[in-house]
């Protein structure tokens, strides 16, 4: 952790809104795109967005600065995710929604062409009806790891199990997620 975002946190455990509404400037995409990858819909996270951030302020008084703050932060993401999936599947059983707009990292001028939209749009739909398909823990693995590029001890403790047990989902979500694409892959 730098001694810059040390500095905010604490600023931000002392009631000083400015630094808190930095460090949320600084994590906001992070935020919603792990929230989206986890929930597979904009709307859904972006009330987990607010929820998290919520949820950081009211308890960042218990940060320690005994792990990364990233780690904390997506712990509490994981979490409030995890949760916000199973309160929705409980309340009804709807299809998940493939947003075109996606929170997007892509910072290319170039428009892509016509076709080019096609293609990339039909590749994303298959790989979040892939992911669909994982568990809730395959998937927060899976996207921690590949999207979010977390090393596995991170990922372990975020999502509170051993690295074994990590190294053990992420390969079992991996094969799964390869088959279930096996028709998308270059050859």
């Amino acid at each position: 952790m730098t001694t810059n975002n040390e500095t905010l946190i604490q600023a931000a455990q002392a009631g000083q809104t400015d630094a808190f509404c930095e460090l949320v400037e600084q994590y906001d995409k992070k935020v919603l795109g792990l929230a989206f990858k986890m929930l597979g819909n904009k709307q859904d996270a972006e009330d987990v967005y607010q929820e998290v951030f919520m949820n950081v302020f009211n308890h960042i008084q218990s940060f320690q600065f005994q792990s990364s703050f990233d780690t904390w932060l997506y712990r509490i993401v994981v979490n409030t995710s995890l949760n916000y999936r199973k309160k929705r599947n409980r309340h009804q059983k709807t299809t998940i929604d493939i947003p075109t707009d996606e929170p997007s990292m892509n910072l290319k001028d170039e428009k892509p062409l016509p076709d080019e939209i096609t293609v990339s749009q039909e590749i994303r739909e298959q790989i979040e009806s892939a992911l669909n398909q994982l568990t809730l823990i395959q998937r927060t693995i899976f996207v921690l790891r590949f999207y979010q590029d977390f090393k596995i001890k991170d990922i372990a403790e975020i999502v509170s199990c051993s690295e074994g047990t990590v190294k053990n989902t992420l390969f079992r979500s991996t094969v799964k997620m390869r088959k279930l694409l096996a028709n998308y892959r270059r050859e």
